[in-house]
């Protein structure tokens, strides 16, 4: 895993997803069952596209990314969104959030096509 693209992207996925929770909270939809459920799936989808970007060869490096940005995420949740939104963390869909994005690389893995050979004529 390159360390430097775990850190990087994960602060990526976490900017573009706190500049999204703060649109919404202009436009009044701020809590609730909608909010928590759009920012979640809008989380999912930023961390896949990342994932297919970053393109991991095998399902464990796949797991470590997944696992580093949840862990970069809840970082910078504890550092600055627990500020502004303090019950953050007593949110049911934050935690689904955070152990799905963890597996949604699994997604992005390279797969590989191994070709049967051809079975050579019986002398």
């Amino acid at each position: 895993m390159n360390w430097k693209k775990a850190l990087g992207f994960g602060v990526l996925i976490w900017i573009v997803i706190f500049v999204l929770a703060s649109a919404f909270m202009a436009y009044g939809l701020e809590s609730g069952t909608l909010f928590n459920v759009l920012l979640t799936i809008l989380c999912l989808i930023s961390i896949y596209i990342v994932a297919r970007y970053i393109a991991p060869a095998s399902y464990g490096i796949a797991l470590q990314y997944g696992l580093a940005f949840a862990v970069i995420g809840i970082v910078l949740d504890y550092l600055i969104t627990a500020k502004f939104a303090p019950y953050i963390f007593s949110s049911v869909y934050y935690w689904v959030g955070y152990v799905l994005s963890v597996f949604v690389p699994l997604l992005a893995v390279k797969k590989t096509m191994v070709q049967a050979q051809p079975s050579q004529p019986q002398q």
